[in-house]
């Protein structure tokens, strides 16, 4: 076999090892790049979701309503007939307007029952709806600073600010007031009423304080006189 012919065997062998391995090269490459691909993919979609949990959290955990005092209002005979309620917005919270908060106070037993609720922004303590351009006379917002001024829907209700509002316990969920018979407060209709009725000494009542996008507060509010002015605990 001549010199000649062994080169050519040799530069064709030499050849042939540099296409495979080319071709393992590229094969590599093109498996790196789908590998980084999806853990790029990967990485934003857990960045993503850790960014949401955390505004959740931080909107769950600022976005509060903290209750700083309950003084009886008003009373009747046996019972107390309104609340008013100072409080204020956990530290940190942000773009909290009046509007945004809610709240729901539960009253009764597995007998007699109610349910009172409302919107400090858009409702007043009794429920009904806010005056507007077209109808002025109606009530203001049923939030108000310390001194008694009343505050617009769309004020932001400031972190560390209080502020106090006004719940009438004679009336329903719907905002009518309640006939206080047992067709609303008595185990003969056992439905949803009024708490007028069953909040006397010695009753519990439990308060919800919702903020729209934000969190919730639950306080046990024990009531200990119905004299007004006594401190509700």
């Amino acid at each position: 076999m001549s010199e000649e012919y062994q080169t050519v065997e040799r530069n064709r062998d030499e050849g042939s090892i540099g296409i495979g391995a080319m071709i393992v090269f590229i094969a590599l490459i093109l498996v790196a790049a789908v590998a980084s691909t999806i853990i790029i993919k990967t990485a934003e979609e857990l960045q993503q979701n850790a960014e949401a949990t955390s505004d959740d959290t931080r909107k769950e955990i600022s976005g509060k309503i903290s209750i700083l005092q309950v003084l009886v209002n008003s009373s009747g005979t046996t019972d107390v007939n309104s609340l008013v309620i100072t409080a204020k917005v956990a530290s940190g919270s942000t773009d909290v307007l009046v509007n945004n908060v809610e709240w729901l106070l539960t009253c009764g037993d597995d007998t007699v029952y109610g349910v009172v609720s409302g919107n400090l922004g858009t409702e007043s303590s009794w429920g009904e709806a806010i005056g507007t351009a077209a109808a002025p006379s109606h009530p203001d917002p049923n939030a108000m600073q310390l001194d008694g001024t009343r505050m617009a829907a769309t004020d932001e209700l400031a972190a560390g600010t209080p502020f106090k509002f006004e719940i009438d316990l004679d009336r329903a969920v719907d905002g009518d007031a309640s006939n206080n018979d047992e067709t609303h407060n008595g185990a003969a209709g056992a439905e949803e009423g009024a708490c007028n009725t069953v909040a006397g000494a010695g009753e519990t009542l439990n308060l919800k304080m919702i903020v729209q996008e934000g969190g919730t507060t639950l306080t046990e509010l024990k009531i200990e006189s119905i004299v007004p002015g006594k401190e509700v605990i």
